[in-house]
């Protein structure tokens, strides 16, 4: 049986920010989100959008070199956040949904959808530390995180309308798309993975010419 979504979360988000304290303990910009409230969860809305695509090289969770547009998305379903590994608050509920809607996919992950989660703050957020970051996530094949140089990074943030000056003030959305079809929608908030499985649905039925099963 599914488990009851909140209770997951919850035990997933805990699990994150004890992994947070490990990497580097305590952050600043953690006590600046508390100041603002950014804990709080917040109303999901969502909308078409039309997004850039840019082709630089990133580099994976592995040390492996990536071009974003030809190699991670392609002509993929595609779901994308963004995070940083010292995030105290948002990046792991941002986390736990991913790690939810992982486990919905079932066997299509990778298969039919990626998961991708780019850092903000790839000045700290080297491979090894995304890797031990998505192995907290048990981060199946099919899960991508992405760092790379600044410029690169914020080059991608930028095109896909998930910039923020200030790393520790990114949005807290998704973005879910069709690489082949140029079909993007971003949520605003914390979506759930129902939500985001629901787009995903939407997507790969229209390739199939047909009304998503409910």
């Amino acid at each position: 049986m599914r488990r009851e979504w909140g209770t997951a979360l919850s035990a997933r988000a805990l699990a994150a920010l004890a992994l947070a304290a490990a990497l580097a303990g305590p952050p600043p910009f953690a006590r600046a989100e508390e100041a603002k409230g950014s804990g709080t969860p917040k109303e999901v809305s969502s909308g078409s959008v039309t997004v850039r695509l840019h082709d630089v090289p990133l580099l994976d969770q592995d040390g492996r070199k990536v071009r974003f547009q030809r190699d991670v998305i392609g002509d993929r379903i595609v779901v994308i956040d963004t995070f940083f590994t010292t995030c105290g608050l948002i990046c792991p509920i941002l986390g736990g949904i991913f790690a939810d809607l992982q486990e919905q996919l079932g066997d299509r992950l990778e298969r039919e959808v990626r998961l991708i989660s780019i850092t903000v703050d790839p000045l700290t957020d080297i491979p090894p530390r995304l890797k031990k970051y998505a192995e907290q996530w048990d981060a199946r094949p099919g899960w991508h995180f992405l760092t790379g140089e600044k410029k690169a990074v914020d080059r991608v943030l930028e095109g896909i309308g998930m910039y923020s000056p200030d790393f520790a003030d990114h949005p807290s959305a998704f973005l879910v798309g069709d690489g082949r079809e140029g079909k993007w929608t971003r949520f605003y908030g914390f979506a759930s993975p129902e939500q985001l499985k629901s787009r995903v649905e939407e997507l790969l039925a229209g390739r199939r010419g047909k009304a998503p099963a409910r």
